[in-house]
C-alpha cells in the first residue's frame, strides 16, 4: 500500500481538477498502510516472542526500520508547515526521503518475508510481483505523461514570451506542430 500512496503523491498531485482530493488519497492511503503495518509489526513481536531461538536478523531489522520510518512519517503530519513558511522546502526533502526510505525499506522486507516464509516460489509471491510491476508499468506511464505535458507548456511559454501567441490565444499552435 505505501507505494500507492506515494504514486498518489506524485502523479495527482498536479491534477487541478482533483483540487485538494489528492491529498486526501494519499493521506488515507498511507495511514491504511501504517495502521496495517503496525498490526504486522505486533505480529511480529508476538511471533518473535512465542519462537525462542528463531531469528530472522534481516527481516526483523527491515520490520523495525519500516516501521521506525513510517511512525516518523506519520508524526510529520503533526509538524507540516504552511505552504507559506520559511521551511516548508526543508519539511517537504525530509518528507520525500523518508517516505521514499520507508517505501523501498518496505517493499524489500516483503520480499524477506516470503523468504522467511520459505514461499519464495509461491504464487503469493507471484501475485506481488505482478501487482508492484503493474504499480511500476503505471508509473512510468504516468511520468511520460508528466515530461509531455511539462514540456508543451514549456513550448507554450516560450511562444508567449517571444509573442507568437498571446497571452488569450489557445493553444492550437501547439497541438498542430
Amino acid at each position: 500500500m505505501l507505494p500507492s500512496g506515494a504514486v498518489t503523491a506524485r502523479y495527482f498531485r498536479h491534477i487541478q481538477s482533483l483540487g485538494p482530493a489528492w491529498f486526501y488519497i494519499h493521506a488515507g492511503v498511507q495511514l491504511s498502510a501504517f495502521f496495517l503495518g503496525t498490526v504486522g509489526f505486533a505480529i511480529g513481536l508476538k511471533l518473535g516472542n512465542s519462537s525462542p531461538g528463531v531469528t530472522y536478523g534481516l527481516h526483523r531489522k527491515l520490520g523495525i526500520a519500516a516501521f521506525c520510518l513510517g511512525g516518523l512519517q506519520t508524526l510529520a503530519l503533526l509538524f507540516r508547515p504552511k505552504t507559506t513558511n520559511k521551511y516548508r522546502k526543508y519539511w517537504k526533502s525530509y518528507h520525500h526521503f523518508v517516505g521514499y526510505a520507508c517505501v523501498v525499506i518496505g517493499v524489500v522486507n516483503v520480499f524477506e518475508g516470503f523468504e522467511v516464509m520459505g514461499a519464495g516460489g509461491s504464487y503469493g509471491k507471484l501475485a506481488y510481483c505482478l501487482c508492484l510491476s503493474t504499480l511500476i508499468g503505471a508509473c512510468i506511464a504516468l511520468e511520460v505523461n508528466s515530461w509531455v505535458i511539462f514540456c508543451r507548456k514549456s513550448k507554450e511559454d516560450k511562444l508567449r514570451r517571444e509573442g507568437i501567441i498571446s497571452d488569450k490565444g489557445s493553444t492550437d499552435l501547439i497541438h498542430n506542430s
